[in-house]
């Protein structure tokens, strides 16, 4: 009984439960919408295409270029919202002089800024941009959290012991709070996977990514709609690789999500 209640309530079986559920609801779908490929695909036909598609190198292609501006994006939109974060955490009530931009970032509809960037700066980094919009106010806020959680006996500590501002925060306020600026790198990390491809969607990039990939195969697609889910299948499978590398990470780093 304790072995069954055991396997039932572990995280990788729940897992393989929400994998099935998933799978049987597509299927229905499939079968709702009449077994045609240009409403919504067969299972099996595009799993076949994945397959055929990961064989491919252009699809690798595709990934690295996803990828790589991605993580151009992310750099820029973490560090530069760390730094800003560690000042305003500082100095806490410039919070309020930067609210407003805050959730100007945060409301602006992501395809209101495609658009924009397209504009300023070109098909090519464009999504950069928006990658960058998208992080930092994510990891902005965590960092700002971070130092409104350390204790107050802490900051009288730093002061008594009179450490400068640079020191304190090297060596006790910025170790202290840094776990929960991981969760916020840690989701905007995520995030900005599916924001870069849907960025390269909207914005009809010319340059090698996924994005390009899947409105390549929804417009040259002789097959319905099963070469857009297959690329969208690998830009999932990516996700949940990422996904399991961040939750090892969290194990490693003690960090409760």
């Amino acid at each position: 009984m304790k072995l069954t209640k055991k396997v039932i309530s572990n995280k990788y079986f729940l897992s393989f439960i929400g994998i099935i559920f998933f799978f049987l609801l597509w299927v229905s779908i499939y079968f709702i919408a009449g077994q045609k490929q240009s409403v919504f695909p067969s299972p099996i036909e595009t799993f076949e295409q994945m397959f055929i598609y990961l064989g491919d190198p252009f699809t690798y292609r595709c990934i690295l270029g996803s990828l790589e501006r991605m993580l151009i994006g992310f750099s820029i939109g973490s560090s530069t919202a760390i730094l800003l974060g560690v000042i305003v955490g500082n100095f806490i009530k410039l919070k309020y002089v930067f609210k407003p931009t805050m959730v100007a970032l945060k409301s602006i509809p992501t395809a209101a800024l495609t658009f924009l960037f397209l504009v300023l700066a070109g098909l090519r980094n464009a999504p950069i941009y928006i990658v960058v919009i998208i992080v930092f106010p994510i990891v902005y806020e965590a960092t700002i959290g971070g130092y409104s959680s350390i204790d107050e006996f802490v900051l009288m500590s730093t002061r008594v012991d009179g450490a400068n501002l640079f020191k304190s925060n090297l060596k006790i306020k910025f170790p202290l709070a840094f776990k929960t600026i991981s969760l916020g790198l840690i989701s905007s990390f995520t995030l900005s996977f599916k924001i870069e491809i849907m960025a390269e969607v909207i914005s009809g990039s010319s340059s090698e990514g996924l994005g390009r990939a899947i409105q390549s195969a929804y417009l040259n697609s002789s097959n319905g709609m099963v070469p857009t889910f297959a690329y969208s299948l690998i830009a999932i499978l990516i996700m949940l690789l990422v996904t399991f590398i961040f939750d090892v990470l969290k194990k490693i780093l003690k960090i409760n999500a």
